[in-house]
């Protein structure tokens, strides 16, 4: 919606809410003048006839400078909605800037993330920024309809997960960027969340024939976890899931990491199977 000099922009969700009114009560047969009494006898809001107008006709849209998106399916969505299952978080500011951020030690997942970002948004990748005060790599994006799709609940986005064996691949790479670990012959990965655990499972043993073990509980909640340096209270039970190591070789070749010392391990322990 269009602003005057001085007039601050009505937030976005708004925006959207006043948008499809107009044009369900335009489905009605009112005029642009019946329209503007209408809704401001029942929101107490004064719409101008060119807002009116340029949403009727298609001219504009309500988002102002929210840039598109349309959640069309892709490896990238894929991976950037299995890192917001791991590290990424999401916030609104007061100006209601919608933030999809990561803070993490290692560049290279910071830069993934960016890049995926970028193709989904269709602009140039956000920065990537080392902060010394935290001792990691941050990146972030303002994206309102992004951040919407990432809050719509684990099945509603199966549908782009599971559009490909792709998709699969980079959704489960971009879960085990950010929670899983290489250890010796042991690669897991482990979070809070036992449903989300319950879907990889499935997704690792029906999409790529590999075993899993658990997801078992590896930590009871009330206790004090060290998360990128700093001490966190952690109220829920933390479970954690296992690849059985004879299918260790089949992870690296269909899923693997952006991690690059994750991907050493994962490469050593490929190479010292009997």
């Amino acid at each position: 919606m269009p602003t005057r000099a001085g007039v601050k922009l009505r937030p976005t969700t708004e925006r959207e809410q006043l948008y499809h009114l107009v044009l369900e009560l335009r489905k009605e047969g009112l005029s642009y003048n019946q329209i503007i009494r209408r809704i401001r006898t029942d929101k107490g809001i004064t719409l101008r006839k060119s807002h009116i107008s340029g949403w009727v006709t298609g001219e504009h849209r309500p988002y102002g400078y929210v840039r598109a998106f349309d959640g069309v399916p892709s490896s990238e969505l894929a991976y950037v909605i299995g890192v917001r299952l791991g590290d990424a978080s999401m916030s609104v500011s007061r100006s209601y800037n919608y933030k999809i951020k990561l803070r993490v030690i290692d560049k290279e997942f910071a830069q993934e993330f960016s890049r995926c970002l970028s193709v989904i948004l269709g602009r140039s990748p956000p920065r990537v920024k080392w902060r010394e005060k935290t001792h990691s790599w941050h990146t972030e994006v303002s994206s309102m309809l992004l951040q919407s799709l990432l809050k719509r609940p684990l099945e509603e986005l199966k549908e782009v997960i599971e559009h490909c064996k792709a998709c699969v691949g980079a959704f489960l790479r971009g879960f085990f960027d950010s929670e899983g670990w290489v250890h010796e012959f042991q690669l897991g990965v482990a979070n809070t969340n036992k449903a989300v655990l319950l879907y990889v499972l499935f997704l690792l043993e029906t999409k790529f024939g590999e075993r899993t073990l658990g997801p078992r509980v590896t930590s009871k909640g009330g206790r004090m976890v060290m998360i990128k340096g700093e001490l966190y209270h952690a109220n829920k039970d933390c479970y954690a899931l296992y690849v059985d190591r004879r299918f260790l070789a089949s992870y690296q070749s269909y899923v693997g990491f952006t991690i690059i010392r994750k991907q050493q391990r994962l490469a050593a322990a490929v190479a010292r199977l009997p």
